[in-house]
């Protein structure tokens, strides 16, 4: 179930910020045929980058996905 209590993840503060809480992310695509579609929910950011984000095992790009900190 998607929330819509959430906040969106940009820099790196905030990745280090969810990945220490072992929040709950939900992956949203960008752009494309799937844009706005989420891709993969409710993982913790397992590791991070400048360029990728690791959630449950996958890697995401962060310039082609949103990743939201669900807050509720």
């Amino acid at each position: 179930m998607l929330s819509n209590i959430y906040k969106v993840l940009k820099t790196d503060s905030e990745f280090l910020t969810a990945a220490l809480k072992q929040s709950q992310v939900d992956i949203l695509e960008r752009r494309g045929d799937l844009a706005g579609c989420i891709i993969d929910c409710r993982g913790p950011i397992q590791k991070w980058s400048p360029v990728s984000v690791k959630v449950a095992d996958a890697y995401y790009m962060r310039s082609e996905f949103e990743f939201r900190m669900v807050l509720a």
